[in-house]
């Protein structure tokens, strides 16, 4: 598993890292990158020529800074600092490296969403082909209690496949959450069920039985007893679901899977979520395949 740090600032490397380890994936290979944003000339230079060297030493003098305060920190990780632009050098090492996964930190504030709204932050998210990770606060000192959010699609089928081939062992909780519009009736009518059983000989599987059966597989993928998997199907807002069911879960992290040209199109759970990983307390992965 080749994980990308992206780091704002050495403290916040650390937190990044954190979480990145307390999935104990098999075979983690970790960089951290600090990009140093790429300004024009100091404005109180009258010669241009002058303005654009004290600049270049300046950032130079920060890069080099900044490479010493993370190597301080990064135990066996290996440290790439650079001056340009952060969202262009973080996506092109994430691409040159096959990176499977991009880690940033998240919003200070109250809620990611000032995480998401922030230029780099946002073209980051956006921009990114592989699946990224968003950080809030220190990861917890135990195994990992989760909740993924699913469509049941094949896109999202593979996204979790591709994360359970890092083979994670620091997932100790699961609760799969599947969410159906208002109108949906979670008992079938009797005449859908007749037609059903018609075609294929048997009645089709409730929205309970497929996403238990799909809990119940994940979490066999990742090695957790019985007693630490579960399953809820809700019903109406996607983001109330999402929200109750971190809260009654005690989970430390959200997952969502993501596809499409941008971060609305590539969520799986449709603009709802997105708002609802825009103001999540928890940290958030964005799978992507």
């Amino acid at each position: 598993m080749r994980v990308l740090i992206g780091v704002d600032q050495a403290e916040g490397a650390s937190e990044v890292a954190g979480w990145v380890r307390r999935f104990s994936f098999k075979d983690l290979a970790e960089e951290w990158m600090h990009v140093v944003p790429q300004q024009s000339g100091v404005t109180w230079a009258l010669d241009p020529f002058l303005a654009a060297d004290q600049t270049e030493r300046l950032q130079e003098k920060t890069a080099r800074q900044i490479e010493r305060d993370l190597k301080e920190r990064s135990g066996s990780a290996s440290v790439r600092v650079k001056i340009g632009n952060p969202v262009r050098e973080l996506l092109n090492r994430a691409d040159e490296t096959h990176t499977d996964l991009l880690a940033v930190r998240g919003s200070d504030k109250n809620s990611l969403a000032a995480f998401f709204l922030g230029s780099v932050a946002r073209a980051l998210v956006e921009g990114a082909s592989q699946s990224v990770l968003l950080t809030r606060g220190a990861a917890p000192q135990r195994p990992l209690r989760v909740v993924v959010a699913t469509d049941h699609s094949e896109y999202m089928d593979k996204a979790l496949e591709k994360l359970t081939a890092g083979a994670p062992q620091g997932i100790g909780h699961l609760t799969v959450l599947h969410v159906l519009p208002a109108p949906y009736k979670a008992d079938m009518d009797q005449l859908a069920q007749e037609i059903a059983h018609e075609a294929y000989g048997r009645p089709v599987r409730t929205p309970e039985e497929v996403t238990g059966a799909a809990a119940k597989a994940l979490g066999e993928k990742l090695g957790l007893p019985a007693e630490a998997i579960h399953s809820v199907v809700a019903h109406g807002s996607i983001s109330d679901a999402i929200e109750t069911t971190l809260s009654a879960a005690d989970a430390d992290l959200l997952i969502l899977g993501a596809k499409g040209h941008t971060l609305l199109e590539r969520l799986t759970l449709g603009s709802v979520s997105f708002r609802a990983v825009t103001t999540c307390p928890k940290s958030v992965l964005v799978l992507r395949v």
